[in-house]
């Protein structure tokens, strides 16, 4: 004779079981219970993703949720919200920013001639530690983080990848939103000159899929470069901005000027 677990409805009474009865009763969703106790694992997912337990970060941590870096390129008119998102954990603040402003040898006057020094550090250190993490911040996300304006966010970005020639992964370098296409061009001249796309992902802090879908947009710039089409029609036929191609054609030009004896070639 089997023995009654006493203790089974302890067991059910969690807060799936509650959200399968909520759904079932005051929704009437239709599907089957598989369905709706899936759905309900799912909601907690996304109640364990955006609401961690505190104790997991540390102080000066943040908690944030951004886009998702899945390599997918942005579509227009796309929502945000239609996008995958991640929540995050940010070193906000660490032990340099707050010996920087304690550390009595700093003269106030330095102290203060270092703040935008400080303050692009910071960006600098948020956007990778997103990256690292699988997710991507916008310069509007930073200027919130940092309580600076949208421009001077801007200006700290341009200023850091002028100085160091290092393209930071933010979200619109990284899913081509508005940004400058020399990231693009920086890739594909590596590739030029050797570099395998693995490494290039890793060299310029770009996904895969993306370095090898400018690749492939490259190649396919090349072949109708050989076909003796101009940037016009090659733009049309591969469905990429015309600033895109002619940096493509450029680059061809200079690797590759084989391409380039037959004058209806020219992209001009």
């Amino acid at each position: 004779m089997s023995r009654v677990n006493v203790y089974g409805s302890v067991q059910k009474r969690t807060f799936e079981s509650a959200l399968v009865h909520l759904l079932e009763t005051e929704y009437g969703l239709i599907g089957g219970r598989r369905i709706l106790q899936l759905l309900a694992e799912d909601v907690v997912k996304l109640v364990a993703e955006f609401y961690p337990p505190t104790q997991q970060a540390s102080s000066g941590s943040l908690i944030w949720t951004c886009t998702a870096d899945t390599g997918q390129k942005a579509e227009p008119g796309k929502r945000t919200e239609a996008y995958k998102s991640i929540t995050v954990r940010l070193p906000l603040v660490t032990g340099d920013d707050l010996a920087d402003r304690t550390d009595k040898k700093i003269a106030l006057t330095q102290r203060q001639a270092n703040a935008k020094a400080r303050d692009t550090q910071r960006l600098v250190r948020l956007v990778k530690s997103a990256h690292d993490q699988g997710g991507l911040l916008t310069l509007a996300e930073l200027s919130v983080l940092l309580n600076r304006s949208y421009e001077v966010v801007r200006g700290y970005v341009e200023a850091w990848q002028t100085e160091t020639g290092e393209l930071l992964p933010l979200k619109g370098y990284q899913m081509d939103q508005g940004c400058r296409p020399t990231h693009k061009g920086e890739i594909i001249r590596l590739f030029e000159r050797g570099l395998e796309p693995p490494d290039i992902a890793r060299e310029t802090a770009h996904h895969l899929k993306s370095v090898e879908r400018y690749l492939k947009d490259y190649e396919r710039v090349k072949l109708l470069l050989k076909r003796g089409l101009q940037a016009e029609e090659i733009s049309s036929m591969i469905g990429r901005g015309r600033t895109v191609v002619l940096e493509y054609i450029q680059i061809a030009r200079e690797y590759h000027p084989a391409l380039f004896a037959s004058p209806i070639s020219s992209p001009d």
